[in-house]
């Protein structure tokens, strides 16, 4: 009778504890929760010597380098894997790398970085924004933040803890201004106190014709099976861009749109490599006369439930450019880096102004 009780009172004080831990968790996250406005307006940093943009052929580079955690080696808990943050060994490979890459790309006129952390725990408090910043000094660059959690509790015994990721925009040019704009994803509670909170970013640029270039960086939601939060912010990019061309403006949108272009072929992906569907662009969400800019041989993204196998792994094409009709894609390259440093590879874009 007496080990009944004791197993009792174990019990009883383990379950209360739990709820108390968990409690106590969903509190701090309510109270620190971070709550972006639809817009905001983004500091510009850095020293672009170009304020008056009169050329009219632009490259691009777009790249989500994974916060510097997500290279070959790695997989991760969310989609099935082990690993929750990178050793310190492979945050320094990979770190070194992307800035190394980053740096060799010197020559591009604009450079959309997603998932660049700083003060986060998975990281190791790096100010990646800093590094890159330091390293680029002849660019401007404006950031915003799209997941900001002071703890998230999960998984229960090695936890992601202390959370700040965004978008980076460099730029050779001046930009007139940067905005962060909302998507304002419809996660549920308590969900949504530790998820992202989606946004793309804008910068605008005065061109030689009176006209402005509109560069947009965007990071749409993953783990989206069924569409529920695609459906949500596809609409409130599209008709933005739409209301900018109306305008006269040139429109480039790059980035993680995280669902495959509408015209997405596994069989043209070179061989040697197990490509893979996802969740799918609406091919009637823009007009006919809009492009979407991608290399159908190469893949931008891997599946990180295991350490990336060429011949194993499955990748996709969720990293590209989508542009309005006054723009001519001259030239659109994946740069293969076989996924050492990042989940992700660099796209790079080359466009000309049509008048």
């Amino acid at each position: 009778m007496r080990n009944y009780k004791i197993l009792f009172w174990t019990v009883l004080i383990s379950v209360t504890l739990i709820i108390l831990y968990f409690s106590t968790i969903i509190v701090h996250a309510i109270l620190t929760d971070y709550q972006p406005n639809e817009i905001t307006s983004l500091e510009i940093a850095g020293k672009a010597g170009k304020n008056n943009v009169s050329d009219s052929t632009f490259t691009f580079l777009s790249w989500n380098i994974g916060f510097a955690g997500m290279g070959a080696e790695m997989d991760f808990f969310y989609d099935g894997g082990e690993n929750v943050h990178p050793s310190d060994r492979l945050l320094k490979k990979y770190t070194s790398g992307i800035l190394n890459f980053i740096q060799s790309a010197d020559t591009v006129d604009f450079i959309l970085l997603q998932e660049v952390d700083r003060n986060s725990t998975r990281s190791n408090y790096q100010d990646q924004i800093s590094f890159i910043q330091q390293l680029m000094p002849d660019y401007s660059t404006s950031f915003a933040i799209n997941y900001k959690v002071e703890y998230v509790p999960l998984p229960f015994f090695n936890p992601v803890g202390k959370v700040e990721m965004g978008q980076l925009n460099l730029s050779k040019y001046q930009p007139v201004k940067s905005l962060r704009r909302s998507f304002y994803s419809a996660y549920s509670w308590p969900k949504n106190l530790f998820m992202l909170d989606r946004c793309f970013i804008v910068s605008y640029f005065h061109l030689a014709n009176t006209k402005k270039l509109v560069l947009i960086n965007t990071h749409n939601s993953a783990y989206d099976t069924g569409g529920k939060l695609r459906y949500q912010e596809m609409p409130v990019i599209r008709d933005f861009m739409l209301a900018e061309y109306k305008m006269g403006n040139y429109v480039i949108a790059g980035g993680d749109w995280n669902q495959n272009p509408p015209q997405y072929n596994l069989s043209e992906m070179n061989s040697g490599y197990h490509p893979v569907k996802r969740e799918t662009l609406d091919s009637f969400l823009f007009p006919d006369d809009w492009e979407i800019a991608y290399n159908p041989q190469l893949p931008t993204n891997r599946e990180i439930d295991a350490p990336f196998s060429k011949e194993k792994t499955g990748v996709t094409i969720i990293d590209y450019y989508i542009v309005s009709p006054n723009v001519k894609i001259e030239k659109v390259k994946t740069v293969s880096n076989e996924f050492k440093f990042s989940d992700h590879e660099p796209v790079y874009l080359k466009i000309r102004i049509k008048d």
